[in-house]
């Protein structure tokens, strides 16, 4: 009796021939590689060894086959390894092995490296298995990181998390499968690895210093959509190379120390406490004495470690709010400000309730031509072009950043870079947490950014302007209570401010 007088010896024999080569080359091109693939592991680690694993169970099992077959007949069974040139069976038998393992080797191969580069696109991970990213996919693709694949953010390298991602991914495709998934998709990503393995790969803290040169275009809502321009001295900070200092933005994140806090709510927007341990030992705590929080002593409290995404949680899916997108649409001339009142009207179609992005696309034309037929009727074949060129635009802005069917958008999805619409900064620098001699962390415009120039003109030479700093003008009439009030008082997330 020979091994090879079965089939299906033949093909687990060339199923362990290909997985083995096709481990060897993939393990080959993983270390000679410079970049980091987790998804090239995939298909050496598990790809590879699963066909040949496959292929031994076929050869084990046409082993079996023939062993039970041949005692049935009272054959005597010998092991040995000798070709039998003599028997047509075996020949034929031999040579489907080596057939089917030369084919079998060219097939996995050039699958092997077609699979890992699939796996690792943005493709992949917004279109071809999950689909429920669209407005992830959509907003990446206007993003800084744009060039910048999926997997080097949500998995980087090492085997570690990629092994968590794969078996979170897997109750991932179940959720699509059986359409369970939450609508919006859970942010933040609570697995996501710790910024300095992923975001500081190409960040790099030690330059993290200066300021930063900012100017922003807003534009009231008043009938001429008047302009109001601001440039801010934004305090990058860090490690100054030239003082040693650790100062501005940046020194949460260079310093030895650390920062550790209690978020309430799973979005980390509240933080009633939080603590900060310097390297010389030093700690100070801040809480909310109005707040209820768990014990920060507490076996079961979990002490997030600031980092990047605590402030940078947006780096790649910025849902713009509609006035943010429609003053930038105006400054650049592509809505046109002498449309009356188009600042005004253009937020608050954007920001209705619509179920569906064809009913959004359906009514936003109508509400806009509406609105000018009624309001000005005498004007509006004069304005006509300006309507209709409004209306592409702010179509345009909503299939970007509004997503009704996912129930996904600015709303949403918290941009925590600031303290405008949403609290960010003022999380921790908004007065209500104190140490425990009744102090608060400093709420100085400042500590942040200066204000070198600012005035009702789109012309940067018209504006009040010193390189020194400007106090702070409201755009509107409001006196000094932006002084005593947050900004998200008045300009809330359902306004769309």
């Amino acid at each position: 009796m020979s091994l090879y007088g079965h089939p299906l010896a033949a093909l687990g024999g060339a199923l362990m021939v290909a997985g083995m080569l096709v481990f060897i080359v993939l393990l080959g091109l993983d270390y000679l590689s410079d970049a980091e693939n987790p998804y090239r592991s995939l298909v050496a680690f598990i790809g590879a060894p699963v066909i040949g694993i496959l292929g031994l169970l076929f050869f084990l099992i046409a082993i079996r086959v023939q062993v039970s077959s041949a005692k049935r007949k009272g054959l005597h069974v010998r092991w040995r390894l000798t070709i039998i040139p003599s028997s047509a069976r075996y020949m034929r038998n031999l040579w489907l092995f080596l057939g089917l393992s030369g084919f079998l080797v060219i097939v996995f191969i050039y699958a092997g490296f077609r699979g890992y580069e699939a796996t690792e696109s943005v493709a992949f991970c917004g279109e071809t298995c999950h689909t429920v990213m669209g407005p992830q996919i959509e907003t990446y693709g206007d993003s800084a990181h744009a060039r910048v694949p999926c997997v080097e953010c949500h998995i980087g390298p090492g085997t570690s998390f990629w092994v968590q991602s794969k078996i979170d991914g897997i109750r991932q495709v179940l959720a699509v499968a059986m359409d369970t998934y939450t609508r919006p998709i859970h942010t933040p990503v609570v697995s996501l690895r710790p910024a300095p393995e992923t975001c500081e790969e190409c960040h790099w803290p030690e330059q993290f210093y200066g300021q930063k040169l900012k100017t922003k275009q807003y534009y009231r809502t008043d009938e001429a959509n008047s302009p109001w321009t601001i440039s801010l001295l934004v305090n990058i900070g860090g490690g100054n190379p030239q003082t040693g200092r650790a100062e501005g933005i940046h020194w949460h994140m260079v310093t030895d120390s650390l920062v550790e806090y209690i978020p309430v709510d799973t979005k980390r927007q509240e933080i009633p406490w939080f603590r900060v341990t310097k390297p010389d030992g030093t700690v100070q705590v801040y809480a909310d004495p109005d707040a209820t929080y768990p014990d920060p002593e507490g076996l079961e409290t979990e002490l997030r470690v600031m980092d990047c995404v605590d402030c940078h949680n947006r780096p790649s899916h910025q849902f713009e709010p509609p006035a943010v997108a429609v003053n930038l649409a105006l400054s650049k001339g592509e809505i046109s400000g002498d449309l009356p009142f188009i600042r005004a009207v253009g937020v608050d179609l954007l920001n209705a309730e619509y179920a569906t992005l064809d009913e959004a696309l359906t009514k936003i034309p109508l509400g806009l031509r509406d609105y000018y037929a009624t309001q000005y009727p005498f004007r509006a074949a004069d304005l006509s072009e300006d309507i209709e060129q409004a209306i592409e635009v702010l179509m345009g802005i909503y299939e970007g950043n509004f997503f009704p069917e996912m129930n996904t958008d600015y709303r949403a999805r918290e941009n925590n870079l600031s303290h405008f619409v949403n609290d960010g900064c003022f999380r921790c620098h908004g007065g209500n947490q104190v140490n425990e001699v009744g102090e608060a962390l400093s709420l100085e415009c400042t500590t942040c950014h200066s204000i070198i120039a600012q005035g009702a003109s789109d012309d940067l030479n018209q504006l009040q302007s010193d390189i020194a700093g400007v106090d702070f003008i409201h755009p509107l009439e409001i006196g000094d209570v932006w002084q005593t009030v947050k900004c998200t008082q008045c300009h809330t997330r359902e306004s769309g401010y």
